[in-house]
């Protein structure tokens, strides 16, 4: 009998000892029945309300759960594999599934019992119950601490925090124990808080202010977390944020000594998993003044918060007008290059950076200081000259005999995988058939418990789905190259044309561009006798065509300039 232990405890607070104590327990248990546990997986200060990718161990455990390394599964408690309702169950179920057994030692659940299901479903509930009071409980802490003016967020560019420390009471080290954190002026931070503020009300633009700021090599925000291999910049979004909830440097109320908390809340999408936040009623923020925390002076706020609010409502116009010209489609306008045009220099993609021009994002966002492709060009234009060589190169009988000559080896290779992956399919149905007639001969003389009846199940649901893939034969090499010719010409008859093509078509010809050039088309910017140019290079990937091969390249550089570009900045 395989046996495996899962182990988990939630909070970096707890002891490692924690899953040692589970691991005793289900040892016992072990012993007991007469087993061995020779697998062990473990998650340590991990919460139970977490899925599979940020538990490492339990996504192990499913993995070889899948591929039948194992026949029991012990854990101490339900809620050791999860204290969410759903993915409990769905866990419990998948041990089902896949012919193994599931058992809860201090629960008492047990899968191969009548009642495992009623007993685990009473245990999930109440761990979920479990969470709901801890959140209330969390929350009810921290509203104490944000009365008592304390910060509960994380870092603020601006300030630095500082621990508040009990006169009397000692921690476990014998330290004077932590009861809060308060925030702090950081004297070389603020002094650019107020900078920027002055800049801003100056007249200078977001962009100006980070391109500034990147020239002087100032440390933006979160500096310290990142790795010494990357470059820390601003972002104006940094300092934009949004108006309405009061994001971005340039709308925190705090550096006017305003302390505000309980803005938000996150939640989960059921249906994705995702966490997103959410915004409270104004009348549920917790506010208080702060004078100590000021940094900016009301006049010079009220300033940067007017022309905020202006440059807000003008974005807001031209989104509306935006989504007026989309109407008639139900989406967004689309074009031909979007998402696929990228910076020589930084690698970083070239987007639309005026109503109708392409020009490097890096430039746009951060400023020259982070890259000095400031040239821009038409869309319109580089629809036209990039199309031209696609049209030309791509498609010469030269270019599709070498396309044909190399798919046909792709498909040779693909079928001799296959042919592979059958032999050693219907060698392991050989081997299980034999497996499953000795399990039947040791039923018939009369040898019969619960375990040899649940591998014999195993084994005879692995050899109904071999089976079946032995059936699946690989496709012969003929039947996709006899349909080649009709591919090209599909993609012929969607760029042949672009002033006649709808939107959707626009989007159907844009996905097959990106699969022909790899994915990408870089451009670079150089210089001619004319003056400045972009060059943008394609590398073909004919394969992208079919899409039963994926990864194998004939490379083919055609180089285009794309004249009559304009400077960025």
């Amino acid at each position: 009998m395989r046996v495996a232990f899962y182990g988990r405890f939630s909070s970096d607070k707890q002891k490692d000892s924690s899953i040692d104590q589970q691991y005793r327990n289900c040892t016992r248990f072990a012993e007991q029945e007469g087993w061995t546990i020779t697998q062990r997986y473990e998650d340590r200060a991990v919460s139970g309300a977490k899925g599979e990718d940020d538990r490492p161990g339990y996504k192990q455990l499913l993995a070889d759960l899948k591929a039948k390394a194992f026949d029991v599964l012990l854990v101490d408690d339900m809620s050791r594999l999860s204290r969410d309702t759903e993915e409990a169950n769905k866990t419990r179920k998948r041990v089902l599934f896949h012919g193994a057994r599931l058992i809860a030692v201090s629960d008492g659940i047990d899968t191969n019992q009548k009642a495992h299901k009623l007993q685990a479903k009473a245990k999930e509930l109440t761990n979920e119950i479990f969470l709901d009071q801890l959140k209330s409980q969390i929350k009810r802490g921290m509203i104490d601490q944000a009365e008592k003016c304390y910060w509960n967020g994380g870092r603020v560019y601006g300030y630095k925090l500082e621990p508040v420390r009990d006169p009397v009471k000692l921690d476990q080290y014998g330290q004077p124990l932590k009861i809060g954190t308060r925030l702090v002026i950081d004297p070389e931070q603020a002094r650019w808080v107020q900078q920027i503020y002055e800049w801003y009300v100056d007249g200078w633009s977001a962009i100006k202010i980070v391109t500034e700021l990147n020239r002087l090599d100032v440390p933006p925000p979160g500096a310290i977390y990142r790795t010494r291999s990357e470059k820390a910049s601003w972002n104006f979004l940094a300092l934009h944020g949004e108006l309405q909830r009061g994001t971005g440097l340039l709308n925190n109320r705090l550096y006017t000594g305003v302390y505000t908390w309980n803005r938000s809340y996150r939640d989960t999408d059921p249906d994705t998993g995702r966490t997103v936040n959410r915004w409270r009623p104004r009348s549920e923020w917790i506010e208080k003044a702060m004078p100590e925390l000021r940094i900016v002076s009301d006049e010079v706020w009220n300033q940067a918060h007017a022309r905020r609010a202006a440059v807000s409502q003008g974005v807001a116009a031209l989104r509306a007008s935006e989504q007026c010209r989309a109407r008639s489609t139900g989406r967004r306008p689309k074009y031909l290059l979007s998402g696929l045009l990228t910076c020589g220099l930084c690698r970083k993609p070239f987007t639309i950076c005026e109503s109708t021009k392409y020009g490097c994002s890096t430039v746009t966002r951060k400023g020259v200081y982070r890259c000095s492709n400031t040239l821009r060009v038409e869309r319109a234009l580089a629809e036209e000259l990039l199309l031209a060589p696609i049209k030309t190169t791509l498609f010469t009988q030269e270019a599709y005999e070498v396309f044909y000559h190399d798919f046909m080896a792709a498909q040779a290779r693909t079928r001799n995988v296959q042919m592979r992956t059958q032999d050693q399919t219907a060698a392991r149905l050989t081997e299980l058939e034999g497996a499953i007639a000795n399990y039947l001969d040791a039923i018939k003389a009369g040898t019969f418990s619960p375990s040899l009846q649940q591998a014999l199940e195993a084994a005879e649901r692995e050899r109904a789905r071999l089976r079946q893939a032995l059936n699946v034969a690989p496709k012969p090499n003929g039947d996709v190259p006899a349909r080649l010719p009709d591919v090209v010409a599909v993609f012929k008859r969607a760029v042949g044309d672009l002033a006649k093509l709808g939107p959707s078509q626009v989007d159907k010809a844009r996905g097959i561009i990106k699969d022909l050039v790899g994915g990408s088309i870089p451009l670079m910017p150089t210089q001619t006798s004319d003056g400045p140019a972009l060059a943008a290079t394609l590398t073909p990937d004919y394969l992208g065509l079919i899409k039963q091969v994926v990864g194998h390249k004939i490379i083919l550089v055609a180089v285009t300039r794309i004249e009559r570009v304009t400077r960025g900045l």
